[in-house]
Order: structure tokens, then sequence, then C-alpha cells
């Protein structure tokens, strides 16, 4: 029986428990993976290919889809290098087989290793995994096994295959593991702030009140704000009579949305991290522009940005090219309209003509019969003429009875269609000339003498001739 590899190449999985600091950008949380024996997408896993699949963990990806519209993870995809990679299992997972109640009130023994998140580039899609079910993806050339009837039900074991990602899934999609999921007990990146934050209030008392460098911490959203307020306001001071060039109302991961207040103008304020000394170095500016809108527009802009590759460049020229592509597809749609009218007047012609050929067809038939009776006509005719010319020849070769034998004249009679009545005449006369000579020449040997007789009729005719 043919394997569906892609169908039993998906297992729900879940990430759980503490999420705690692993280094500067990643953080360290659990997954909860898979258990051993049947499950619910048709497959079985032995003890043997459970110690198979526990092998091939170190280095496995952690992948999701995140939908920024959704707000959430969305499926496997169509192919499996669409999304980002959130994360990876160490080499040294901490595997253990742990037991987990899951929702359907059956206890169930599931592998678990530890993984470790990239929660300092991703983060708040790396956050989120925690919680989310997610499904364990096998890699299908690996994939190898048989059909077999386990307690009446049908299951494809397993005996070779591999890892090749954690998969998060969205809140819609059901895990192939009941409790399969990514989990941690700090459910908000929020809470995660507020933890450094109290971090590093608490360092700072432990110095004795003395404000630490900040630079000696890694720069949170909230300092990444102050240090670039500090150095678009390097005048803002009592030296230099407390001047302030700039008001920040944004930060983003690559510039600063700042108010201009002497030229009264929108910029954006590029910067840079050094990750060696944790600080901030101003680049480029550039003007920008604040759209007056309303809910409903910024949903529709905010649409655009993201069709547009989390940008509004070059949106004029698209915009442009959809114009242009309107004019050349109602030049199209007026050739399709012409081409329909043609179209149709072909339709009528051939309408037409399939008329004129139904007639002749009716014509044609017409004359057929009427050709066949014609034939039949002239079959009788021409049967009639020949019994005519066959009777006319058996005349003349009854009128040879007395003079031939009747063996010559039926030899003529089986050969009597072969000749016409003229041959036929001349090639009995023939045979006459030739069976009796005498007939033809100036003595012959016996005449017939008249003699003298007082008979009347035929008597007294006939009565005048001897031999």
């Amino acid at each position: 029986m043919a394997v569906n590899k892609d169908s039993i190449s998906k297992f729900s999985v879940v990430v759980y428990g503490d999420i705690s600091k692993y280094n500067e950008v990643l953080s360290q949380a659990r997954c909860r993976i898979f258990y051993k024996g049947a499950n619910r997408n048709g497959t079985f896993i032995t003890d043997e290919f459970a110690e198979t699949l526990v092998s091939s963990l170190p280095y496995v990806p952690v992948k999701g889809i995140y939908d920024p519209m959704k707000d959430d993870y969305t499926d496997h995809g169509r192919e499996r290098y669409e999304g980002r990679i959130y994360g990876v299992v160490p080499e040294n997972p901490n595997f253990a087989w742990e037991t987990h109640l899951d929702e359907d009130g059956v206890a169930r023994e599931y592998a678990c290793v530890d993984v470790l998140l990239f929660t300092g580039i991703y983060k708040k899609e790396a956050f989120e995994i925690i919680g989310k079910s997610q499904s364990m993806e096998l890699y299908k050339d690996s994939i190898e096994g048989e059909w077999q009837f386990i307690n009446g039900q049908k299951y494809f074991v397993f005996t070779k295959g591999c890892f090749l990602g954690l998969q998060a899934l969205g809140e819609d999609v059901e895990p192939c593991f009941e409790g399969a999921a990514f989990y941690s007990l700090l459910k908000s990146y929020d809470g995660l702030l507020d933890l450094i934050k109290e971090y590093d209030l608490s360092t700072k008392r432990n110095k004795g009140g003395k404000e630490m460098a900040i630079e000696t911490f890694k720069i949170s959203d909230n300092q990444k704000f102050n240090m670039i307020w500090s150095l678009l306001n390097p005048n803002f001071n009592e030296e230099n009579g407390w001047i302030m060039e700039y008001c920040i109302t944004e930060v983003y991961d690559k510039y600063a949305l700042a108010f201009n207040l002497a030229e009264s103008k929108y910029e954006r304020v590029y910067y840079t991290k050094d990750d060696a000394t944790d600080s901030l170095e101003l680049g480029e500016k550039e003007v920008a522009y604040i759209v007056d809108i309303n809910e409903a527009e910024k949903t529709a802009l905010t649409n655009l940005r993201v069709m547009n590759g989390e940008t509004f460049e070059n949106v004029d020229e698209k915009f442009n090219q959809i114009n242009e592509f309107e004019e050349e597809k109602t030049q199209f749609n007026q050739k399709i309209e012409e081409q329909e009218a043609t179209i149709a007047t072909l339709t009528q012609e051939k309408e037409d003509l399939g008329s004129e050929l139904e007639q002749m067809k009716t014509s044609f038939t017409e004359i057929s019969e009427e050709k066949t009776n014609l034939t039949n006509k002239l079959e009788e005719l021409e049967n009639y003429k020949h019994q005519i010319e066959l009777n006319e020849k058996n005349q003349i070769i009854d009128s040879y009875i007395d003079q031939l034998d009747a063996e010559v004249l039926n030899g003529f009679r089986d050969k009597i269609e072969e000749f016409t009545q003229e041959d036929l005449g001349k090639e009995l006369a023939f045979v006459l000339v030739k069976s009796k000579p005498s007939l033809f020449n100036a003595d012959p040997e016996h005449t017939y003498v008249p003699k003298d007789s007082e008979l009347s009729g035929i008597e007294a005719i006939l009565s005048k001739y001897k031999k």
C-alpha cells in the first residue's frame, strides 16, 4: 500500500515550563514532543523508533509561520522552508520521559527536551510560542515502515525516520498528540520585561543606591528611548540652558520617529547598536510625514504596507502599474467584445451553412431515391430488351431445326449470350453450308421435277415434283 509521507510526517508537540534567560539573545524553555504507541494521525511509534527519534533531536529548528494580521501563527505552510526559525534544540537537550495529564483525562508519558528560543531577535513571536500547539515534522525522505493491524486498527508502524523541525501552530490548528505544545509559566512578553526592570532596580539597590552605567546592561526598549533622546538633545543641560531640539514619538527596531522642534517637522532617525558596549549611535535622518487617519484607514494602510514588503516606497509606481493594467484590461475587454461579435457572426454563418447543408442532404436523398427508381426501371427495360433479343435468337436457331442436328443447335443455345442476332445467323448459315454444301451448288445431285397431275390444292402442287 502506498504511504502518504506528507500526512504521517507531522506530529503535534508543545513547549512548556519556566522560560529562563540562557544568554543575551536566547531564552530556554521545555518542549513536550511525542508519546509511544498509537496516535491520532494513524501511525504507531515503537520503543525502538522512539529511541531513533530522540537521537535525532539535537539542533532541530523551532519553526513557525507568523501572520501579523491575525497576530498568531498559522500552520505548516505548503513548503517546509516557509516562515522563520525561532529557536533550536540544543546539542545536549536534557531529554526525559515525563508524564502529562491531557485534556481528555488520559495521563501519557511524553518525550521532553529543552529548547532555546531567539527572544533577543524575535521578541514578540518567540515569546508567543510558549503555550502554542506545536507540530514535530519528520524528514519525509527518511521515513520507512509498513502498515500493520494492531488491536484491530490499521497503523503505519515506523522503522526509520528523523526530525526535520518543530513547527508552531495557530490557535485554530488541532494537534496530533493531545498534550503536545510549547508552554511556560510566564505567559507574556510584558511579564518578562517587568522581571528585567525589577532585576535592574534590584541590582542598583544592591550597589548601595549608586546608579550603574547604562551600557553595563542589555538595552531595553525604555533605555533605547532615553539614549536616543539624549543623543538628539545634547544641549538639554544646565550649561546650555536646557535647550530641547527633538521630541520622540516612537522607537522601532531600526529607527526612531522624532519631531524636530526647530523646523517643525517629523524625522526618521536611524540608529545602530554596538553589541560589545551595549551603546547606540545615531545614523542618517530623513523627513517623515504623519498622516491624519482614522482606525479603518490605519488598518488599510497597514495592510498596504504589509503587501508592499513592510514599506510604502514605490507604492505610487505600483498604483501607476495598476492603472496601466486597468487600461490594458479595458483594451483587452474591448478586444474580447470584438472577438465575441466575430464569433457570433461566424456562429450565425455556421448555422446558416448548417441549414443549407441539411437542405442539400435532403435534396441528395431525394435525388438518390429517384436515381434508384430510374436504375430499377432501366434494369427492367434492359431485362425486357434482353428477353426479346433472346427470343429472337431462339427463333433464329429454331429456323434451322430441319437443316441442322439438335446437338449442334443446343451448342448454339448454350452460347447464345455470346452472339448478336446478326452473328448468330451468320454462324448458323456457315455451319449449314459446311454440313450441306450441295444446297448452294449450281447442279444439285437431287432435284425436284414437276409432273403432270390433275390433283388440286397442296396435293396438286406437291404432285408436280418427284425425287
